[in-house]
């Protein structure tokens, strides 16, 4: 994704927004490891039942720097993670979100944040240097939503947001707002960003959590290994 229009002012009201979403979804959410994941920019949730709270991405200043392709983190061993951006416009997308769904314990969550493609912000990315929306293949909620089931994920939420255009919401970002509050009521697919909770089931199953131990001068949990011979140390 287009990192410079993450610094961009329709960027920063649109952060806002998501938040504002996030923030009345998670408290609702069990569990102690959020790991939340971005292209742009973390989401800082201001209220939530999920005790620790992880952030990476492939730039090298960030907390920890991580593959979206290959996550570092053993099977099933994170309450909730969050794809902020994450599958937009990358041709491994379908991997990405293979690797989130590993790691989330059974009746975890996955909570899924991105651009839809058939909408004012598609439309405004093929306009070249006049577009106010980011670049890149944005992908369609449906294509989402098939396969998280495919994974083994059920659906518990899906709210659109974000109807006006992105020159809208940079200069009267208010009036955007406004216009959301309205517009949501009606459920119209035109909605320029989706937000999807998804559940973990795995039937017959009872989440066993992991034993986490700190790596020295680090706070992020790392999982004991359970193979002999195979240690884990920091750098």
């Amino acid at each position: 994704m287009d990192s410079q229009w993450g610094k961009s002012r329709q960027a920063k009201h649109l952060w806002e927004v998501e938040r504002e979403v996030l923030d009345s979804s998670v408290p609702n959410l069990y569990g102690h490891y959020l790991f939340q994941y971005s292209d742009f920019k973390p989401l800082h949730f201001e209220s939530t039942s999920l005790k620790y709270h992880y952030y990476g991405s492939e730039n090298q200043n960030d907390q920890l720097v991580i593959d979206y392709e290959a996550l570092p983190f053993r099977d099933n061993s994170l309450d909730c993670v969050v794809l902020h951006h994450i599958l937009d416009g990358r041709k491994g997308a379908h991997q990405c979100l293979r690797e989130a769904a590993r790691v989330v314990v059974p009746n975890g969550y996955l909570i899924l944040v991105g651009f839809n493609p058939y909408s004012s912000w598609g439309g405004s990315r093929l306009l070249g240097r006049y577009s106010f929306a980011p670049k890149g293949h944005y992908l369609a909620r449906s294509r989402a939503v098939d396969w998280l089931a495919l994974l083994g994920f059920r659906i518990e939420a899906d709210v659109s947001l974000q109807y006006m255009p992105p020159v809208i919401l940079k200069y009267f970002p208010r009036f955007s707002r406004l216009c959301d509050k309205v517009l949501s009521y009606l459920g119209l697919p035109c909605a320029g960003v989706y937000v999807l909770l998804a559940r973990k089931l795995v039937a017959g199953r009872t989440p066993i959590r992991p034993q986490w131990r700190a790596l020295s001068g680090r706070r992020i949990p790392v999982a004991t290994p359970s193979t002999r011979g195979i240690g884990v140390t920091g750098r």
